[in-house]
């Protein structure tokens, strides 16, 4: 209101408002768009009374939306995990064929899917048990990573169908699968009596010992494999009864819920897997049992302080929303300033043609500028021809309709829909407050080219090659993530660490990956700027070098004894990726070392140490199977075939990333 009273003050207050819009996307475009809207339209009743209506408004299309609110938000979650089970078990039948990695990331999208559905269950009573199937999905992805891994190193070694693998693959691929869908009993394969057999009384020499160590670890990973299907099964039961959700109050901020003492609860039983961490990060972790109301007291300011820091985005040029955002709030004063100055009628047209078409890229904004020209033009006639024939009330309000449902019906198809129908329904609707000759058609049309010339004008003039400046530097970012990714699995396997930082880093390392994907999508976009060919094949190595470090991970979950040379392998791995991000950054091509390769010969040879001290105890005891050095072999063969490939993918990835420019 007091905007409205003093129009200056609207220069200043739209673009704050418009820009913040932009960096919480919870605020979106409708704050910025209500008070031009209201500043800029004459209003025949009071601001206080037209913001009444706006909320009337707002309400009674949410009640319309959450109507069937206990199917809608019920249903989808379980179905939404259960595509991700689903994807899982494709995943795992495709061990062994060409279609692994096309399916890992289908597998892995999924998921993504699956943890964002569970986020926005968090307040239900059953998110509990969402957040622990959830949990357990990402385990078994894990695993199926490592099991990809160790089939592909032991088909070198020993024939798959020697033992089965195929038959055990198929054997967890329906496990997983029956946690959503009804079918009988799935035969668990007893891969470990197979190795027995095949062992016989002591292997031959040192290949067919590396050969049956390899495929003891693959029993390993199925065992762990079903032991997260069925730490999961109770959690799908109660997300696929037949069971009414009523939503539970909100938690008083610092208050923790009563856990019982008995240590059962929701645990995964893993380090870095508990079902009690949620799947975005968060956890409760802390004493069992409710604090007094003053303690909660205390803490609630500085919980509530931590929680709006901790949201509030990162102001840099850097980031692709800010640069929009400033976008944005440009432009908005640029239209506000017209609006202040010329007051033209219908001014609101103008701002919102700015805040709508304005995109993050200059091409994004030009295809949306022409859809938006087209189909305010085709609407603007179709309304005028309309107005000027001026049927009944009741036939306006049939046209209304069926514009307002074509609009949202056709928008996901192409934005010109949008524009032609609802310019049609705007139109339409200001009629019945106040009459409007067909001359409105045309006060539409051309605000509606002068605010896409303003748009144009903004993403041309600001950063109009924002991301192509900065891809050397996002790659820079992705090759020290995984540096860092690296040495956290190095710190693991010597026990300084926990498992959970490494699957943290991980996580983060696919984060900078996937923040060069959207650099280089935003590039297209960018006027004279081609995105480097190269980059979707560092995309892909970074991709490689993740399910590396995942299998790795996967195997020291257990107790490996002796750890050897391993964790200096994966210290001079995050060498040479460090070095190749230094690289990128002077844009000088990247100078190998043999730090790697000299560590894997120590590997190599400890190794083969291992199996001649592992055959010699076989020799003098073949039923000995409980020594260190049997423990040790055991995860040496099983990380060793992935620490040669993460040399191989750290080699390519600097090399190839070397030439971003």
């Amino acid at each position: 209101m007091v905007v409205i009273d003093r129009e200056w003050l609207l220069i200043p207050v739209a673009p704050l408002v418009a820009g913040a819009g932009i960096l919480w996307p919870l605020v979106g475009s409708t704050a910025a768009l209500a008070l031009l809207i209201t500043a800029a339209n004459p209003l025949p009743v009071y601001p206080g009374a037209h913001l009444g209506l706006q909320l009337l408004g707002g309400l009674l299309a949410a009640v319309l939306i959450t109507l069937p609110w206990a199917w809608r938000r019920t249903r989808p979650l379980s179905a939404t995990l259960g595509e991700a089970a689903e994807e899982l078990a494709v995943l795992i039948e495709s061990t062994m064929s060409g279609s692994w990695d096309s399916q890992r990331v289908r597998a892995s999208s999924v998921l993504q899917a699956a943890r964002t559905a569970c986020a926005r269950h968090r307040w239900e009573r059953r998110s509990r048990e969402a957040e622990q199937v959830t949990a357990g999905l990402r385990r078994i992805f894990y695993e199926a990573v490592a099991l990809h891994d160790l089939a592909g190193a032991v088909g070198r070694e020993v024939p798959p169908d020697r033992v089965g693998l195929s038959e055990l693959v198929e054997s967890l691929a329906a496990s997983v699968r029956s946690l959503f869908q009804l079918a009988e009993k799935v035969e668990s394969v007893d891969f470990g009596a197979r190795i027995d057999a095949l062992r016989g009384e002591r292997p031959g020499d040192e290949r067919e010992l590396l050969g049956l160590v390899l495929l003891r670890q693959i029993a390993h990973v199925a065992d762990r494999i079903r032991e997260g299907v069925a730490e999961s099964r109770s959690g799908v039961r109660s997300l696929t009864g037949a069971v009414m959700v009523i939503p539970q109050l909100p938690e008083w901020p610092g208050a923790r819920k009563r856990r019982p003492s008995s240590g059962s609860g929701d645990s995964t039983g893993e380090p870095g897997w508990s079902a009690d961490q949620d799947v975005l990060g968060s956890s409760e972790s802390g004493p069992p049992g409710v604090p007094p109301v003053e303690s909660a007291r205390e803490s609630l300011v500085p919980d509530v302080i931590s929680r709006v820091v901790g949201r509030l985005p990162r102001v840099s040029l850097d980031s692709p929303d800010v640069r929009h955002s400033l976008r944005v709030g440009l432009g908005t004063v640029v239209a506000c300033v017209a609006i202040v100055l010329f007051e033209p009628l219908h001014a609101q047209w103008l701002a919102l043609t700015v805040l709508l078409v304005i995109q993050p890229t200059y091409g994004e904004t030009l295809a949306k500028v022409w859809a938006r020209i087209l189909g305010s033009v085709i609407g603007g006639l179709a309304a005028a021809l309309v107005l000027l024939i001026a049927p009944g009330d009741w036939v306006r309000v049939v046209m209304v309709g069926v514009a307002a449902m074509l609009a949202f019906g056709l928008v996901a198809v192409h934005y010109a829909y949008w524009a032609t129908f609802m310019t049609m329904c705007v139109l339409l609707l200001i009629d019945f407050q106040t009459p409007l000759s067909p001359d409105a058609a045309a006060i539409r049309v051309g605000l509606t080219v002068c605010g896409a010339l303003i748009a144009l004008a903004c993403t041309r003039l600001l950063w109009p090659r924002g991301e192509a400046v900065r891809l050397a530097e996002r790659v820079a970012r992705l090759l020290e993530s995984h540096a860092e990714a690296a040495r956290t699995v190095a710190d693991v396997s010597r026990g300084n660490r926990p498992e959970r930082l490494a699957v943290e880093r991980i996580h983060l390392a696919a984060r900078e990956a996937e923040a060069v994907a959207q650099s280089v999508s935003s590039i297209a976009y960018e006027p004279g700027a081609v995105p480097p060919q190269h980059v979707d094949e560092v995309l892909d190595t970074a991709r490689r070098i993740r399910d590396d470090l995942m299998t790795v991970t996967t195997v020291l979950r257990e107790d490996p004894g002796e750890v050897g040379p391993a964790p200096g392998v994966l210290d001079a791995v995050a060498d040479r990726l460090a070095a190749g991000a230094e690289a990128v950054r002077i844009g000088e091509p990247y100078q190998s070392g043999g730090d790697v390769d000299s560590r894997l010969a120590d590997l190599g040879g400890w190794l083969g140490k291992l199996a001649d001290r592992r055959l010699d105890e076989l020799a003098a005891d073949p039923a000995d199977s409980r020594t260190r050095v049997r423990r040790a072999l055991l995860h040496a063969a099983a990380t060793d075939q992935a620490l040669r490939a993460l040399s191989e993918g750290s080699a390519h990835i600097v090399k190839e990333a070397s030439i971003t420019k």
